[in-house]
């Protein structure tokens, strides 16, 4: 059975002849199958056998492995280059989250279907840039979350990822939330935050939660109650009523509209510019 170590709007070629590679904008996999390296797209199949990979080797002539390998090809390959529209361009867009219901109360509901992007809510079906499938990290590809900062790879374009601040914020109201994001501070990261609109803070619920509470799960659950439990502004303005922003309501796991003198928690977000395993 294939199992599947990478995919990506671009990819490499490995040919004939040792560390010369070719680059493609076909839609294409990565996989090892039988102990064979195996690179796919429309067209062509290209087989390199493990036996041989001391034949496909980096600058420092040391020997690709799976993980080696994947690396690089997630180095070289990991943002389409072309991301146009009609007449056979590359991918616009990528699948949404599976958002983790996986109970069926009758045949074709979520819970049966479980459509989505991933493997399931917390687990990415190809690696992040520190290696790992965890969906949730630190900013350093860990989960011990020291700075309070927790990075979605799930959003990652290849470029830029969003992190959310893991922090108590809460008692203000709209303009209020939005004035204090702005000003966040949190760790070496001192600017650069907001507040996130209505469908980065959708994202993170979890419909596979026990009970209510779509943030009751790790990392989330590792912050107090009232910010478990709490209501959540976002910067979404309500499109019938100016006067109205959209709410995130966690416990209920909905969204609402509420008037902007409203009083509630929130949660700062932040565009992170990734380079390598460094996040800027």
């Amino acid at each position: 059975m294939a199992k599947q170590i990478y995919k990506s709007g671009n990819y490499v070629i490995v040919d004939n002849t040792p560390g010369d590679y070719q680059f493609s904008t076909r839609y294409s996999y990565f996989i090892e199958e039988y102990n064979n390296f195996i690179i796919i797209d429309k067209v062509n199949r290209v087989t390199i056998p493990i036996s041989d990979a001391v034949n496909y080797t980096d600058d420092s002539a040391t020997a690709y492995t799976e993980s080696t390998l994947r690396d690089f090809l997630i180095t070289n390959t990991s943002s389409p280059a072309n991301s146009g529209g009609g007449g056979g361009g590359g991918s616009v867009g990528a699948t949404l989250m599976k958002t983790n219901q996986t109970i069926s109360y009758r045949t074709g509901d979520d819970g049966d279907l479980e459509k989505g992007r991933a493997t399931d809510f917390l687990t990415l079906s190809s690696a992040n840039p520190f290696g790992t499938l965890e969906r949730f990290t630190d900013e350093l590809g860990g989960q011990t979350y020291a700075n309070q900062i927790i990075i979605d790879w799930s959003t990652y374009n290849g470029t830029e990822v969003l992190g959310y601040g893991d922090s108590a914020f809460s008692g203000n109201t709209w303009n209020d939330a939005i004035d204090n994001a702005l000003a966040t501070s949190i760790g070496s990261y001192t600017s650069g935050w907001r507040l996130p609109n209505i469908n980065e803070l959708w994202s993170l619920i979890n419909m596979g939660v026990t009970g209510n509470k779509g943030l009751n799960y790790y990392p989330w659950t590792q912050l107090t109650w009232a910010y478990t439990l709490g209501t959540f502004w976002s910067s979404t303005t309500t499109a019938y009523a100016s006067t109205q922003a959209a709410i995130l309501k966690n416990f209920t796991i909905e969204i609402d509209n509420k008037t902007k003198t409203t009083v509630y928690n929130w949660i700062p977000v932040r565009n992170f510019t990734v380079s390598g395993t460094t996040l800027t």
